[in-house]
């Protein structure tokens, strides 16, 4: 087996990399799929919050905030269908390393304009990665995803259209505010097992249609 690899990277905080990162992932786990999570976040939003004998039980969460990521990466790709990693909201060698080993960067940005920035820095880097000797041949995909917005509000709107207009690529769906994310996450889970049906797995649902056409 060769699993496909995820990154979720951007340079700015907050932007909900972690709360994406681990409902992609329950969303798979929830219909079959072996996951594993790389928490190399060094704030531990994922592996903090995991619960080994909850609804995720089956996730597998590996912290690595190290340089020795692609290593990781490397041998769980071999055992599972998806490996996800969580990077740091900047720039550093983990994030570096991770981007480099993904087959798809996700770059989440909330509809603001510090958001916007740290997406773009992010993107930037993903270019400068694709003309090194790893990646020149095999350019690192990404998709940006708009997250913790208003459905059909101006602003989101907004952002996309300027966005689109200038060339960069942006998921279609995107993962709106729902107070089902961190009531969920205190227990370390995820509204894609608990709430299958609900409104938040519904978008869950929609972001992985288009994961899967990309990867």
């Amino acid at each position: 087996m060769t699993g496909y690899v995820i990154t979720l990277a951007t340079s700015k905080g907050g932007a909900g990399k972690s709360t994406l990162a681990r409902n992609i992932a329950a969303h798979w786990l929830n219909i079959g799929m072996k996951v594993a999570i790389i928490d190399a976040d060094p704030q531990g939003s994922i592996i903090n919050r995991h619960n080994p004998n909850g609804e995720l039980s089956s996730l597998m969460v590996i912290a690595e905030p190290e340089e020795s990521v692609a290593s990781v990466i490397d041998e769980l790709k071999r055992e599972y269908n998806y490996v996800i990693v969580d990077t740091g909201g900047f720039r550093n060698r983990t994030t570096v390393r991770a981007l480099v080993a993904s087959n798809l960067a996700l770059i989440p940005l909330k509809p603001s304009a510090d958001d916007v920035a740290g997406a773009l820095e992010t993107h930037n880097l993903i270019k400068e990665l694709n003309k090194t000797p790893e990646r020149i041949s095999n350019p690192i995909k990404y998709r940006m995803i708009i997250t913790m917005s208003q459905q059909n509000t101006v602003i989101a709107r907004h952002v996309r259209a300027e966005l689109e207009q200038l060339g960069y690529l942006l998921l279609k769906s995107e993962m709106y505010h729902r107070v089902a994310y961190p009531e969920s996450a205190i227990n370390g889970s995820s509204p894609c097992v608990s709430d299958p049906d609900g409104p938040a797995a519904r978008d869950i649902n929609q972001i992985i249609k288009e994961l899967v056409d990309y990867l």
